[in-house]
């Protein structure tokens, strides 16, 4: 067995073995429900590689629970968790929870990225689109301290590799209905993941001028944010925020990242049915 085979193993192991040890109470039941959410966000944001400008952009956030599997996209987490346990984006389920742990899995479609239109770097391969399996550990700390690990792998064998992100959220309650969020986050890949995303290869060097480079694995960024969210109503939730995102180490050196430190804002309005 691979070394890059042994990590999500090795997560999930551990977080079974903490869920064990931390349970103090039986397991809540999974609930099978059908609710759903749908909504809008406008978010402002630049990616770190390549020359694009800070954008705008205005999409649609939605989800849905049929029976214990749940669909999401990523923005929806924040609302439809108002109150409730979170969802990852794409297709989740939870596999197992208690008073302080939980253990969840899901699937998810890594969009790549492409270069087409960037005027220096157009020439560079597209990063291909790929499925991602995810396990999610989280964990409740205290009150107001949560944490999570999540280990994410490639399962179509297109050279998106392996990510393990882990993260610290501290919660202030405003009242019943609106909290604030503060969290940072740490993201570490293998050196499969950060050669097709951050490296440019020798062929590809020659096709277009640029400079070859190569990384192995290691940190590639920290991340930084505050989010309040509220319930509006019985059925309207909202929510805003701000991140700053910083490239780490080899990645923030690659030729491609022409901005070691991005920053974000967004906004959310949605109606969910309970």
């Amino acid at each position: 067995m691979t070394r890059t085979a042994v990590l999500p193993l090795a997560l999930v192991a551990a977080s079974w073995a903490v869920a064990g040890h931390a349970q103090v109470a039986e397991p809540v039941a999974l609930e099978a429900s059908r609710d759903y959410l749908l909504g809008a966000s406008l978010s402002s944001g630049r990616d770190p590689f390549g020359t694009s400008e800070q954008r705008l952009g205005l999409r649609p956030i939605w989800a849905f629970q049929l029976g214990r599997f749940r669909f999401a996209t990523s923005g929806a987490s924040a609302l439809l968790a108002q109150g409730r346990e979170s969802v990852d984006s794409g297709v989740s389920t939870v596999l197992t929870r208690s008073d302080r742990v939980s253990l969840s899995t899901s699937l998810s479609l890594d969009e790549g990225r492409s270069w087409k239109d960037d005027p220096v770097y157009g020439g560079l391969p597209r990063v291909r689109d790929t499925v991602r399996g995810r396990v999610t550990a989280g964990f409740t700390l205290s009150p107001r301290w949560s944490g999570s690990l999540r280990a994410s792998q490639d399962l179509l064998g297109r050279e998106g590799g392996l990510r393990l992100d882990s993260g610290l959220n501290y919660r202030y309650p405003i009242s019943p209905q609106t909290h604030w969020d503060l969290s940072i986050s740490a993201g570490w890949a293998n050196g499969t993941y950060r050669q097709t995303h951050y490296g440019i290869a020798p062929d590809a060097a020659a096709a277009t001028g640029l400079q070859a480079y190569a990384l192995g694995s290691g940190f590639d960024g920290v991340s930084l944010g505050w989010r309040i969210t509220s319930a509006l109503s019985k059925r309207w939730v909202a929510y805003g925020g701000l991140t700053v995102y910083q490239l780490q180490g080899a990645v923030a050196r690659s030729p491609l990242a022409t901005r070691t430190t991005t920053y974000g804002a967004s906004v959310g309005l949605a109606y969910r049915n309970k």
